[in-house]
């Protein structure tokens, strides 16, 4: 019963959490965003940003000018997800699969600081199902940033250890996607689905969601 109990208080909370997000309009959100942005907050997160120098991309360019939606995400993930970010993360890529260095993604990697002895693919769509949605809120909240042409998704990475070392997913998003799910025009599952998903060699791989 206990169990039970802390499982309703979970999910009543998520509940309230995304209730107030449906509430808020685009420009309210990306404003909770920027009130991250502080200078304590600054050099608290700045370390969880890329390194501009690592860019060869227009990324450099994004980097800068949004630069405190960066720290803002960074505050949010943290504090009000309380998910880990790995160092140097938080930035703009590109698909190397692709090589098309003109459409970019903003992402970021969570450290998950466990440790799994099930097979990749349970691992990750758990990793997946428990954090995947709160992600999407933070990062759809800066819509400034999705506004530019060049900026076509989001990937998250999650990182793990298991038996055969340290295991790494990625899941690449385009906006159109993200949107429609946040809108309510397509399921988790289905978004999930629409989605690249590459594992840790970057081989693209299938998942199914275990409920």
């Amino acid at each position: 019963m206990i169990c039970g109990r802390k499982t309703s208080i979970a999910v009543s909370q998520l509940l309230m959490v995304l209730f107030a997000t449906c509430a808020l309009t685009t420009g309210e959100r990306e404003r909770q965003i920027l009130d991250y942005y502080t200078e304590a907050n600054r050099q608290k997160y700045a370390d969880l940003l890329v390194d501009p120098q690592r860019y060869t991309t227009a990324g450099t360019d994004f980097h800068k000018k949004y630069y405190g939606h960066l720290i803002g995400i960074a505050g949010d993930i943290v504090e009000k997800k309380k998910l880990a970010v790995e160092k140097g993360s938080i930035g703009f890529y590109f698909d190397k699969r692709s090589g098309d260095r003109n459409r970019l993604y903003l992402g970021l990697d969570i450290d998950t600081k466990t440790s799994s002895d099930q097979s990749f693919e349970v691992a990750a769509a758990t990793l997946i199902g428990r954090d995947l949605k709160e992600i999407i809120q933070t990062f759809n909240s800066c819509r400034s940033v999705f506004n530019e042409k060049e900026i076509i998704g989001m990937v998250i990475g999650w990182i793990w250890s298991s038996s055969g070392g340290v295991e790494h997913l990625s899941l690449w998003i385009v906006k159109e996607d993200f949107t429609k799910f946040e809108e309510g025009k397509i399921t988790f599952d289905e978004l999930v689905q629409r989605s690249s998903i590459t594992n840790t060699t970057g081989r693209v791989i299938r998942l199914k969601l275990y409920r």
